[in-house]
């Protein structure tokens, strides 16, 4: 998704260079449109992770191609998300956001943007040439995906895979897989999927000292859901003693879970130990 984000911005930047004449370089101002946001979709945890990792690489990878992001039709719950985006961006991007609910928007939009450049639903002059003010011959607007594109992960891999475990996880009750390393700097790598559904996952640390020692969470928990691929993951053991994996389904009343998965110990050297 980054991948084709990069390159639709990269497109956008050549448009604007060819368009520019003389410009030395291109300069944008989005305009986003959260009419439609919803409950849902702004707690969606992968999505925010997905925008804050966009917004980093864009950050990094472009920095003063913006002139100013224009976030009309926000709802009240957009609050929400852009105290959590805005921990991650400097103060040069933040002091160009300006966000707009229902109204007051068009006016400040014309401040920047010629009015037959812009879209008449926007407050501009322009349209298609049979009057759709939304553009729709040169801009592609956001639609819901079609179940047709969904991807799916029907293969399950390690289901069939030799070196795989199986565990089933009631209702109300958990799984710990415990592996011993006894090399410091030794790598634990995991590899999971899910039949069907979801599952907390989480790893935990014990020195072997005693039997009193403290419990060190290492990985807070977390709800994966393996519908689209399996779920892998690393983890470097500075430290000898016992490494947890933890697959919780305290939070479901009805349903198990099938869980397969893969757990290893390697050495620095990449030997399997």
């Amino acid at each position: 998704m980054t991948k084709f984000c990069i390159y639709l911005l990269e497109k956008d930047k050549a448009v604007v260079l060819r368009r520019g004449g003389n410009l030395r370089k291109p300069i944008f101002c989005p305009i986003y449109d959260f009419e439609d946001l919803t409950y849902a979709k702004a707690v969606h945890l992968t999505s925010v992770q997905y925008l804050l990792y966009g917004l980093k690489t864009f950050i990094d990878n472009y920095p003063e191609l913006v002139k100013t992001i224009s976030i009309i039709n926000a709802p009240l719950l957009f609050a929400w998300v852009y105290n959590v985006i805005k921990i991650v961006l400097p103060a040069t991007v933040t002091e160009k956001i300006r966000i707009y609910g229902s109204d007051g928007w068009k006016e400040v939009l014309l401040e920047d943007i010629d009015a037959d450049d812009l879209l008449v639903y926007l407050g501009g002059n322009k349209t298609d040439p049979d009057g759709n003010p939304l553009c729709e011959t040169f801009i592609q607007h956001g639609k819901p995906l079609p179940k047709r594109y969904y991807k799916q992960n029907a293969e399950k891999r390690l289901i069939l895979g030799p070196d795989a475990e199986t565990c089933i996880v009631m209702p109300f009750s958990k799984k710990e897989i415990t592996l011993e390393v006894k090399e410091e700097n030794s790598f634990l790598e995991w590899e999971f999927e899910i039949t069907k559904g979801d599952i907390n996952f989480s790893l935990r640390f014990t020195e072997k000292i005693s039997d009193n020692c403290e419990c060190i969470e290492l990985f807070p928990e977390q709800r994966i859901d393996t519908s689209l691929e399996a779920e892998k993951g690393c983890f470097k053991c500075e430290k000898q003693g016992n490494y947890t994996i933890i697959f919780d389904n305290s939070y479901s009343w009805i349903h198990s879970k099938e869980v397969h998965y893969r757990a290893i110990i390697r050495n620095q050297k990449n030997k399997e130990l």
